[in-house]
């Protein structure tokens, strides 16, 4: 047996268990009866600490090592090379990690989430509060474990994306921020909400329908109902999407589209690569949200996307209005308290306020105790609104109840490679705008599956978009575009 056939047998148990624990994370979340949630949160927590012992033993450092070392290791892809380094980087940062305190991690989160659905639901902040603070606690110490050289939050963002620091997202953030308040309070314009009360069924099979179309093979998917839209990676063949019922049908497509964008991804990595793990891609979650809001905002919010499909749409829907009116309200500026359901420009502000906290919180500048005042303060001074409760404040994410600190920034920087990403389409593919309006949106998908897509986590975010666009990353493009779409 080769070093390199060592490497793939010993993966298999690993891989086994991440494909289980998706699936109790699944069934926790969405199938499974209420009663057997601290059950599914025990067998997940087992499974979890078995996986943590595999991915930590020195059995696995001395294979990755022998591999690494090994004249094997040239005969190899360069993505596969990169594949096999980035295990070896994540094996000695776990290593790190004590085994029973990563057991009572992945516990703690689990538990977390748990209550943070019921607090949201009943708009309980002292519900949650202790829970969110052990978060946050548990959270600085794993990721001191980690590495104590640098600012704690930073490694906290370099987890999500490799190399990003706070410094360069303040400045393109602030960027951001120096433009878009501005514009919003000169282009926003109140719409009235449209609503239809859909069954989930009917919601079923308008996710199909437009799934399918922007090129999600349901096939490899399944979907289901929850409070807060999310993807679920199982395997390369099992790509799971959650989607809330609303009766907003605005919000709706939105959302599935944008998970949409997170699921092609992952069912278009090279199959080379997939060997490697279950999960989600790690390490390039800006990029990861880059593709899921291109297809959402980019692709999603133009009226040429629609035009070869509305008839379709408007009667899954039960619309009663013209494609106009529908591409008018997808794209009205209106600043309001719920991040999910904003447009694109505001989107962009309910970020950096999440990133601000989540900063501030990890440099113990504010405490939770301080969270409603410091959350409505920021909504009002960035959005001009304020939440009439913590539901639709503070605890309106899922985010920290899980435990993701680090993440929302993940969302913004990936609206910042998009603006790069529509000038490399168009010079080599033409018109985004007529390839929509021809029905060509498969020509799109087709690009970003040859350039990014199937070499998943093989590069960081930085080298793909050297690759791709050539240019360093700059907030320039994506004003450039709000520039071109709202003030023109």
């Amino acid at each position: 047996m080769t070093k390199y056939e060592r490497l793939k047998e010993y993966l298999k148990d690993i891989t086994d268990l991440e494909y289980l624990t998706g699936l109790i994370s699944w069934e926790t979340r969405i199938t499974g009866a209420s009663d057997s949630r601290d059950y599914l949160i025990d067998v997940r927590t087992r499974l979890e600490g078995k996986r943590f012992e595999l991915i930590t033993s020195d059995t696995y450092g001395k294979i990755l090592f022998d591999l690494i070392n090994s004249s094997e290791m040239k005969d190899l892809s360069e993505p596969e090379q990169n594949y096999i380094i980035n295990l070896f980087t994540r094996y000695n940062n776990f290593k790190k990690i004590p085994s029973d305190f990563y057991k009572e991690y992945v516990k703690n989160v689990q538990i977390s989430t748990n209550v943070w659905e019921e607090a949201k639901k009943t708009n309980n902040y002292e519900l949650f509060k202790p829970y969110l603070k052990n978060n946050i606690e548990m959270a600085k110490k794993y990721y001191s474990y980690i590495d104590t050289q640098k600012n704690l939050y930073d490694v906290m963002l370099n987890e999500y994306e490799t190399n990003m620091t706070s410094d360069v997202i303040d400045k393109l953030f602030n960027d951001l921020k120096e433009y878009l308040i501005p514009l919003i309070q000169e282009v926003k314009k109140e719409e009235k909400k449209y609503e239809v009360k859909y069954t989930d069924k009917e919601l079923l099979e308008v996710a199909k329908y437009l799934l399918n179309y922007i090129g999600f093979d349901m096939n490899k998917g399944v979907l289901g109902i929850y409070p807060h839209g999310f993807t679920e990676k199982l395997n390369a063949n099992d790509i799971r999407i959650a989607f809330s019922n609303t009766s907003n049908p605005i919000s709706f497509v939105g959302t599935i589209i944008h998970e949409g964008g997170h699921g092609i991804f992952e069912q278009n990595i090279d199959s080379n690569l997939t060997i490697f793990t279950n999960g989600c891609i790690e390490n390039l979650y800006a990029l990861h949200e880059s593709q899921s809001r291109f297809y959402e905002n980019i692709l999603g919010r133009n009226k040429n996307f629609w035009i070869p499909i509305y008839d379709d749409i408007k009667k899954l829907l039960k619309l009663e209005m013209e494609l106009d009116e529908f591409i008018t309200l997808l794209n009205s500026v209106n600043p309001g308290l719920i991040r999910v359901d904003a447009d694109e420009l505001t989107y962009a502000l309910h970020i950096i306020i999440r990133y601000e906290i989540e900063r501030d919180l990890f440099r113990d500048k504010i405490t939770v105790d301080d969270l409603p005042k410091i959350w409505n303060e920021k909504m009002e001074q960035y959005l001009g609104v304020t939440p009439k409760t913590d539901s639709e404040g503070l605890m309106q994410d899922i985010h920290w109840g899980e435990g993701n600190f680090g993440y929302f920034p993940s969302y913004l920087v990936g609206n910042i490679y998009d603006g790069m990403f529509i000038n490399a389409i168009e010079e080599r593919l033409g018109s985004i705008d007529e390839l929509l309006k021809s029905g060509e949106i498969n020509k799109i998908t087709q690009f970003l599956i040859n350039n990014i897509y199937q070499y998943g986590e093989a590069y960081n975010s930085s080298d793909v978009i050297k690759k791709v666009c050539g240019k360093e990353l700059s907030s320039e493009p994506i004003i450039k575009y709000y520039e071109k779409k709202y003030r023109k």
